[in-house]
């Protein structure tokens, strides 16, 4: 029997042989299954101090199986072993192998263990040939075997379900009796329970890293969307050089930052805005302005529109060792320099300073990459913006200026288109030769009036954009105005052949702004009689408790549904512009005339069956 497993004690002498041997045989496989549950406990309960379970599981083989026993691990190269454990009855011994696995390591292939590894498939020797085990082993441990001896060999692979996760060495010296079948079936037994704890070990720390990776991730993702979250809401070049300085370092977990902008001529760059640097405020005012040309990381960047990154402030001073001492001042030890890419041009560069040295890994550099991207397309919308809000300002300036100076004129042809006129009235003169004449001085006054009308538009529409609509509020009957409005537009409405009716019921008084709600009726009549297609013209006024209606029906061409919204937005109509005149800006004036009021107007209307235009308002307003 195997030295250190319990035997049966001996039965009655009346007993047969037979039956003692079957009996003891019994006990010893007894023996060996409690041996098997106690080591299989001891490793599947080993998470995560594996190591320590497989030196103790050695120990334990060594006092039931002997003489000496060790544990490999493969490592993660894949190509060498690891001795995890080694054991031995006797402590010299055991030192001696101890030596021999210090001098080299060992390799997948060599010796019985790296076979047995590299193969799958135990070796069992009961009697080791000791020819064969000089010409295995590794030459180191030749020396072992003259001084000590192994008389008696088994290495069994730890085979999981992906990999072999290494071997277990047994070996009894000189004068021990040799392993049985059943001493390898318990070490088969132990070894498959240990590549079964090795499997969990591996499945459980791939889980882990999955589980920190999948942790990092949501962690960038978090940044990622801090930053783009805080540059959706900037608008101008200077809210983004702060979110990028502020928010965009932090993300990436910089200790300071700056964000670094052309100037006009585009040859020295300048500090746009930048954190974090309290302690060293000194430095950064050295930095403040930055010829393109300088030879710094900054300007590098800029020039070449590429990134670069410094690990350590000594690969920071082996590139830059003029600029090693700012860098030391201002106490960071890793760096980062970032262009800002748009179409191909550089916007400008942040440059991210970290308080310890960093590896920058392809992950950080890839959130690092994507933040700058963001950051370069707030920065060109932000500018983009700024020029177009710059034009329009430009644009409105020109047309409140040429409004302006277009009302002088206008006011002295009105004036003598209205003295010809008078003129042309009092003329003694048959009716036949003057009738022709007072026929043109009435198209030539219909059209200054139109030019007054466009030349008020425009004139309205930079005011309203620039917010300076003035009210004057008074009370006054809606009804009365309808009608005044009407009677003014009588002519142009026979030329249009479209009687225009009003329908009142009842006064509908309110405090509101006459000549704006003029404007407003005027605007919607017009409209009316231009596309009504010669049809009548409904206008109806109703009041009800606070509130009045005022509506304007046509006949006519009417107007598509997807086109209803956008007609009350500047230069805007639903008909080609050669066909119809005008600028695209009377719904819109009197969109922003009524929201004034604190009403509100609407269209109904279906193509070919004509519109209606609805104005709801309040009755009171504050003064």
């Amino acid at each position: 029997m195997s030295p250190g497993i319990p035997l049966p004690r001996g039965r009655d002498s009346t007993a047969s042989e037979g039956s003692s041997a079957h009996e003891a045989s019994v006990l010893e496989a007894a023996a060996r299954l409690r041996i098997l549950v106690h080591l299989s406990r001891q490793l599947a309960e080993a998470e995560p101090d594996l190591e320590l379970a497989l030196d103790t599981v050695c120990s334990h083989l060594v006092s039931v199986l002997g003489d000496g026993c060790a544990a490999y691990l493969l490592r993660e190269d894949d190509t060498s072993l690891e001795p995890i454990t080694i054991r031995h009855r006797d402590p010299v011994r055991r030192g001696l192998i101890e030596q021999v696995n210090q001098a080299r390591q060992l390799r997948v292939g060599e010796g019985f263990v790296g076979k047995a590894v590299a193969s799958g498939r135990p070796i069992c020797l009961p009697e080791a040939d000791p020819t064969l085990l000089q010409s295995t082993v590794v030459p180191e441990y030749r020396a072992y075997l003259e001084r000590v001896g192994v008389s008696s060999l088994i290495v069994v692979p730890m085979e999981g379900k992906a990999r072999v996760h290494g071997a277990f060495w047994l070996a009894r010296d000189p004068g021990s009796p040799p392993y049985t079948q059943a001493d390898r079936e318990l070490i088969e037994a132990v070894a498959d329970c240990a590549a079964t704890a090795l499997d969990s070990l591996r499945l459980h720390a791939e889980l882990r890293e999955d589980r920190r990776r999948l942790a990092e991730a949501a962690s960038r993702m978090s940044r990622l969307q801090q930053v783009t979250a805080a540059l959706s809401g900037a608008a101008t070049p200077e809210e983004v050089a702060t979110v990028v300085a502020q928010i965009a370092v932090a993300s990436m977990e910089g200790a300071a930052g700056s964000l670094v902008l052309p100037d006009a001529t585009g040859t020295v760059l300048e500090i746009a805005a930048s954190v974090g640097h309290a302690h060293a405020q000194h430095v950064l005012k050295r930095f403040q302005t930055l010829p393109v040309t300088a030879d710094n990381p900054v300007a590098a960047a800029y020039r070449e529109g590429k990134a670069f990154f410094f690990e350590d402030l000594a690969s920071y001073g082996a590139q830059y060792p003029a600029l090693l001492p700012s860098a030391s001042e201002a106490g960071y030890q890793a760096a980062a320099a970032l262009p800002l890419l748009a179409r191909d041009e550089v916007l400008g560069v942040l440059w991210v300073r970290f308080a310890t040295a960093r590896a920058f890994d392809e992950n950080e550099r890839g959130l690092m990459s994507t933040m700058v991207a963001q950051s370069a397309q707030a920065l060109e919308r932000a500018r983009l913006y700024t020029q177009a809000k710059k034009a329009v300002a430009q644009r409105d300036e020109f047309l409140s200026v040429a409004a302006h100076e277009l009302r002088t004129p206008l006011t002295t042809m009105k004036l003598q288109v209205q003295s010809l006129q008078k003129s042309l009235g009092r003329l003694q003169a048959p009716e036949d030769s003057k009738s022709p004449l007072l026929a043109k001085a009435g198209g030539v006054d219909r059209q200054v009036k139109r030019l007054e009308a466009l030349v008020t538009d425009l004139l309205d529409l930079s005011r309203l954009t620039a917010g300076k609509l003035e009210l004057r509020l008074e009370e006054f009957d809606l009804q009365e105005l309808v009608r005044e409005v009407r009677e003014r537009m009588a002519e142009d409405a026979t030329r249009a052949e479209s009687p225009i009716t009003v329908h009142a019921q009842g006064a509908a008084r309110g405090r509101w702004d006459r000549a704006r709600l003029d404007q407003v009726l005027s605007n919607l009549l017009s409209n009316a009689l231009k596309y009504g297609a010669g049809r009548p013209i409904e206008v109806t006024v109703t009041a009800d408790g606070d509130r009045a209606l005022l509506s304007v029906k046509d006949r006519g061409i009417g107007i598509p549904l997807e086109d209803q919204a956008r007609i009350f937005e500047r230069f805007e109509r639903a008909v080609p512009g050669q066909n119809y005149s005008g600028f695209g800006v009377g719904l819109w004036i009197c969109k922003q005339i009524v929201a004034a009021l604190g009403g509100q107007i609407r269209v109904e209307s279906q193509p070919g069956e004509g519109s209606t235009f609805e104005v709801s308002l309040a009755t009171r307003q504050e003064p």
